[in-house]
């Protein structure tokens, strides 16, 4: 095997296998050796955190799983807004959308000890889950008396709109923000191509079907996430969770 050689162009082509979210080091091999040469040479490292940089990109982690990049400021050409989340959805359905994924994190990581433990592998979570923790969360942002810290109020029209929607629709309209269930399928759909999370197991019934959490996902709610939000999505999270090991 020959050992790549440290040059601004092969950093470049490390940034440019990280940013393929799905790819993976364990199958594709120069992606691997990319890897290798960064952690065991500091000149080469440094190219790369340049060209990410150049980029407006920030490095989060390095390890055998890959490179996690990040924008570096919200005026990045990677930096998403709400205003750029799907065209055809209104305000207050990207807002919902924004809230489901947080609910979705949180189901999976439900305390912070998860998110600090690398070798944590958090269990399959259902829709069902995702569900009625986002329906949780919106409740819980509705009801408080005064503004919350650290949450966003261009939020505020999500998670009303969340308490007003159905749980679900009918199975013909699968994936559509017109209720609960509609959103964190969509959520779902955005995170599984983002890297964030794997379809586990499919299901005819589409609250049935689950998804585990990946590396890349602990990482950016380690480094990124509005603490004050997540812990309110933690806690409503916790109680399905409780809620549903009654109900089993």
């Amino acid at each position: 095997m020959t050992t790549p050689q440290l040059t601004v162009r092969n950093a470049a082509t490390l940034i440019y296998k990280a940013l393929h979210t799905n790819l993976s080091p364990a199958n594709d091999n120069q992606y691997r050796e990319l890897l290798a040469l960064y952690r065991a040479q500091p000149e080469f490292a440094a190219d790369v955190h340049e060209v990410a940089l150049g980029l407006e990109l920030l490095i989060l982690d390095v390890s055998e799983r890959g490179l996690i990049l990040v924008p570096a400021t919200r005026e990045s050409r990677f930096a998403v807004r709400i205003t750029d989340i799907r065209a055809s959805l209104k305000p207050e359905q990207k807002a919902g959308l924004v809230l489901a994924h947080i609910a979705i994190a949180a189901v999976f990581f439900p305390t912070t000890d998860g998110m600090e433990d690398d070798n944590y592998i958090p269990p399959p979570a259902s829709v069902a889950q995702f569900r009625d923790a986002l329906h949780a969360l919106a409740r819980r942002l509705k009801d408080a008396c005064e503004p919350q810290t650290d949450v966003p109020q261009e939020l505020a029209p999500g998670w009303e709109l969340v308490c007003a929607l159905p749980s679900a629709v009918p199975s013909g309209q699968r994936a559509t923000p017109s209720s609960v269930t509609g959103l964190i399928s969509l959520a779902l759909g955005h995170m599984t191509t983002g890297g964030l999370a794997r379809l586990d197991r499919d299901a005819s019934d589409e609250t049935l079907a689950t998804y585990t959490a990946t590396h890349r996902l602990r990482v950016q709610l380690r480094e990124l996430t509005l603490r004050r939000l997540f812990e309110l999505a933690q806690t409503g999270a916790t109680n399905v969770s409780a809620h549903a090991g009654q109900v089993n």
